[in-house]
């Protein structure tokens, strides 16, 4: 406690906001009351030390939960405002990644129609072809505006959930009509502006699009223009975190800003001056780029780290670190939940953790030595620490890490360099055909190099999932990693070995229950149709479109496949009849004893004796015909108002989700 102060008000912070998620619908009045009596009997039960340790913890406890609940607060609109289209005024707020034909952008909600609204913000998609918005900038559409659409196929990214933690609840499309009513003038929409102002400048004056696309990531905290394919190249090996503002880049930044005004130490407290200057420039630097979370938590350990210095204090960098995430969670309790905030605190967590385990074993003497070692040691230590984290997200991990890290992040120095250099040019409107092409050059190499490294694909491990237990797991495995390596002890081998077996046996454990899973899954997808019959590891799919079949793929069935651990998959036409473990014609499928009509256009027979009904393509069914023992299924290819005024129940894939149907054999 004497050394990390921090780690009780942290924990309890973090405690309170993951109970405010767990606990949404309980008033934060409530909350507090059942605090105040588990104090009380905290009071009752312990001595003075332990009462004011958990004091501490309830407190922050309750301060995580309040501001948590109160973040997640939502004021809805009127259910009148949902149904056709309104003329919307908006005001942007923020700029999202772009989708293959839309802008995004979180803005908003002023008012609809003539009527002012509060608290209420809305994901605008944004025709390509319409000017730039940026921050502050207020328009008006005459649009739809709709509620985020909840998740609808199993395992899918809950993007409504997601969309929740930003405070938006709502989305509206556009088209080419809208009125821009006022220009922003705040801060971030003219460092907004000067970031494209400075990529198209650099795009028109020779430069590469490769070149302005590293530009814009790695200094502009800008990825919206980068190539897809070079995004996932660098993803694949293990790299991805060059492109996008960092710890590592915030740092970087930092020394360059320390040389710059490296001639202040001749002159009277001229360490403190230099340091001082270096950190106001550091700040400048992190609300230019946004305040993204990764950067934030570097600027303010960057801080505190050398402040203490200056003050002739010892550093501790777990201090360092806990101050920093608590001062970025009362700021914002929804970046506990940010992949970038886990990752970014995560990794540089275990580099101090693991760092003396890697210097005892190698114990290098020479100086480059000690370099390679500090340098391979970090990329270890910080790959070990985000990997359970990645593998949950991202479902994917690099045998390639390394030698992506040895060559880019040494790379990395002079595209950060380089790109400070491009973009002091380019304010004053200078382009020198030289440093363009060596530039030019230098990044087209970097992106060769990481092209060329992709191609191990044996040595790049995707289609990993890992639940929440097997990542605390697997997290307390690293931690102990520590303890075995610097102090071999019985009993950290002993727990070590324990906390593995406690893993191998849930993994055997899920294996084996799904081994013998079976279901059909009618899935949803808008104008298509898609029918999942899953038998143990393996699963056959048949789908209506098969021009949607790479969509399908990579957004609908694999999620599935990855969770549920199907190894094997077969893809068929709608059409096509299948004799198997199961039939199937154009109109029926016979499985596990169960009989599913498929009622397709153009149906004009008569329905069958079955137990469930499917209905595609509208066709023309008369509702009440269908006997109340049949359960009627709706999937997508129909309308989005198709049979909604029946009084008939049926189970609509657009509005409920996926329709499954498990073995009557086997208990789900």
């Amino acid at each position: 406690m004497k050394n990390q102060p921090f780690i009780v008000p942290l924990s309890g912070l973090m405690s309170g906001i993951i109970s405010a998620g767990f606990m949404p619908s309980i008033s934060s009045s409530v909350g507090i009351l059942f605090l105040c009596f588990s104090y009380l009997i905290l009071v009752l039960s312990f001595r003075f030390r332990k009462i004011f340790i958990f004091s501490l913890f309830l407190v922050f406890l309750s301060v995580g939960f309040v501001s948590a609940n109160s973040k997640n607060r939502e004021y809805p609109l009127h259910p009148h405002f949902l149904n056709g289209n309104h003329l919307i005024k908006l005001k942007i707020d923020d700029t999202y990644k772009p989708s293959e034909k839309f802008k995004k952008f979180k803005a908003e909600i002023v008012s609809v129609d003539t009527v002012s609204v509060s608290e209420n913000y809305a994901l605008l998609y944004w025709k390509k072809q319409n000017p730039d918005l940026f921050p502050g900038d207020e328009i008006r559409v005459y649009s739809n505006l709709n509620l985020t659409q909840k998740t609808l196929n199993p395992y899918q990214f809950d993007y409504a959930k997601y969309l929740k933690r930003q405070g938006i609840g709502y989305v509206i499309f556009t088209d080419s009509v809208y009125y821009k009513e006022k220009t922003g003038k705040s801060f971030f929409h003219q460092t907004a502006e000067f970031k494209r102002e400075i990529y198209q400048k650099l795009i028109t004056h020779g430069y590469s699009k490769q070149s302005a696309d590293i530009i814009g990531a790695m200094l502009l905290g800008d990825r919206n223009e980068m190539d897809k394919d070079v995004e996932e190249q660098y993803r694949k090996t293990g790299v991805v975190h060059i492109l996008s503002i960092s710890g590592l880049h915030v740092m970087m930044v930092y020394g360059i800003f320390l040389l710059v005004f490296y001639p202040l130490i001749f002159l009277p407290k001229g360490k403190f001056v230099r340091i001082f200057a270096s950190l106001i420039l550091i700040w400048a630097y992190s609300f230019f780029v946004g305040l993204q979370p990764p950067v934030v938590r570097s600027a303010l350990m960057i801080s505190v780290f050398h402040l203490t210095l200056a003050f002739h204090r010892k550093p501790n960098i777990y201090h360092t670190l806990a101050v920093s995430a608590f001062i970025l969670l009362l700021v914002n309790p929804g970046w506990l939940f940010d992949v970038g905030f886990q990752l970014s605190f995560s990794a540089v967590f275990f580099i101090v953790w693991l760092m003396p385990a890697f210097t005892k074993l190698f114990h290098p003497k020479s100086k480059s030595a000690k370099i390679v070692t500090g340098f391979v040691g970090t990329s270890i230590s910080a790959q070990l620490g985000t990997f359970p984290i990645s593998v949950y997200y991202f479902h994917q991990t690099s045998g390639l890490f390394l030698a992506g890290n040895v060559v880019m992040i040494m790379a990395s120095n002079f595209m950060i360099a380089g790109g400070m250099l491009s973009v002091a040019l380019a304010m004053f409107n200078l382009f020198p055909e030289k440093w363009v092409w060596v530039f030019n050059s230098f990044i087209k190499l970097c992106n060769d190099y990481i092209q060329w490294l992709s191609g191990f694909d044996s040595l790049i491990f995707e289609g990993i999932s890992f639940n929440l237990s097997e990542v605390f797991l697997i997290l307390m495995l690293i931690i102990l990693l520590r303890f075995v390596l610097l102090k071999p002890k019985f009993r950290y081998l002993v727990l070590s070995l324990s906390i593995l077996l406690v893993f191998e046996v849930q993994r055997i454990f899920i294996d084996k229950k799904l081994v013998h899973k079976k279901e059909v899954i009618i899935f949803h997808q808008n104008r298509n149709s898609i029918i999942g019959i899953r038998n143990g590891n393996g699963m056959d799919v048949f789908m209506m479109n098969p021009d949607d079949s790479v969509k399908v793929k990579n957004y609908i069935l694999k999620p599935y496949t990855i969770h549920e651990k199907i190894k094997r998959m077969n893809l068929f036409a709608m059409k096509d009849p299948v004799h198997s473990y199961y039939y199937k014609s154009n109109g029926i499928l016979w499985w596990e004893n169960q009989k599913i009509g498929i009622a397709g256009k153009g149906f004009h027979g008569k329905i069958p004796k079955v137990d469930y009904l499917l209905i595609q393509n509208n066709a023309k069914i008369n509702p009440a015909s269908v006997p109340e023992s049949v359960k009627i299924i709706v999937d997508g290819s129909n309308y989005p108002g198709y049979l909604k005024d029946s009084q008939r129940n049926a189970w609509i894939t657009r509005e409920s989700g996926a329709f499954i149907i498990g073995s009557p054999s086997i208990p789900r």
